[in-house]
């Protein structure tokens, strides 16, 4: 199953938006935001802080996706010193796999980062995970320590980590992170969320690329609440049992389309190879 494209998005709403170049240390940050009018605007403020502090070359990206609250108005009003800041916005919600993927699409940096507006991460454990690009890797994912989360949360995420981690033998251990930085070879927007972002580690494994993982410390919620968890009730409510539905569904999906030589590589992990996955 693959996202159609979204056509007529308004964009770039930022009238001071500078045209950039792709240069070697162009850093990207990629916000999805949906009704987080309470933080959005300290969370550009603590990623521009971050980023100006470790001096790096970057553009940040807040992609606001149909939110009803004052989402929009409130980052557009903003303005960062010597930092690039780019709005997109989508007339109605489309969810944080499609939000995503245009952010992607609209960036122009040789390193994209995915940063939750919810400033329940830290941008100093992101800045520590960008510089882990220069060692090696192609990916790095953030690895929470799930402070902050409620017990049903924190057992219904591990459950599902190590659901995937068997699967596809993989030795991340959490895959689901909010926070991610890619090599621009890796971010292939078309392919990186065709079957949503909890599967986007399995689907860049199973290219080659070589991905690590950074610790980071969960924080509480700065404003606005979970889109899909909440809190006291059963599983986390409905419309996380129709995440895990629908997320069901695309890890199916996903198995179905693998070639038969997966299974080979599944039952001898010691042997690696790249899969072509089209």
């Amino acid at each position: 199953m693959r996202f159609q494209p979204l056509s007529r998005l308004p964009a770039l709403l930022d009238p001071s938006e500078i045209a950039l170049k792709a240069a070697p240390s162009l850093l990207s940050v990629i916000v999805p935001a949906f009704n987080e009018e309470g933080s959005i605007c300290r969370c550009v403020e603590e990623l521009s802080a971050a980023i100006r502090k470790a001096g790096c070359n970057a553009e940040i990206i807040v992609v606001n996706d149909g939110s009803t609250d004052r989402t929009l108005s409130a980052v557009t009003c903003m303005r960062t010193n010597s930092i690039s800041l780019r709005v997109l916005s989508f007339s109605r919600n489309y969810g944080k796999a499609t939000a995503l993927r245009e952010g992607t699409k609209a960036s122009k940096g040789t390193r994209i980062a995915f940063f939750d507006a919810d400033l329940q991460y830290d941008p100093a454990d992101l800045i520590r995970a960008v510089s882990m690009l220069n060692d090696g890797s192609d990916v790095v994912t953030g690895l929470r320590d799930y402070r902050h989360y409620n017990q049903a949360r924190t057992v219904v995420s591990k459950i599902y980590n190590r659901l995937l981690r068997l699967i596809f033998r993989l030795d991340v251990r959490d895959l689901n992170c909010g926070m991610k930085v890619l090599k621009q070879n890796a971010a292939d927007p078309d392919f990186l969320f065709r079957y949503g972002v909890p599967l986007m580690i399995p689907l860049l494994r199973l290219r080659g690329f070589n991905i690590s993982e950074k610790a980071v410390s969960l924080r509480e919620r700065q404003g606005g609440e979970s889109k899909f968890f909440t809190d006291g009730s059963f599983l986390g409510g409905w419309k996380n049992v129709k995440d895990i539905s629908y997320h069901s569904v695309m890890l199916l999906g996903l198995l179905a389309s693998l070639p038969s030589r997966w299974i080979n590589k599944s039952l001898n992990p010691n042997r690696t190879q790249q899969l072509d996955i089209s």
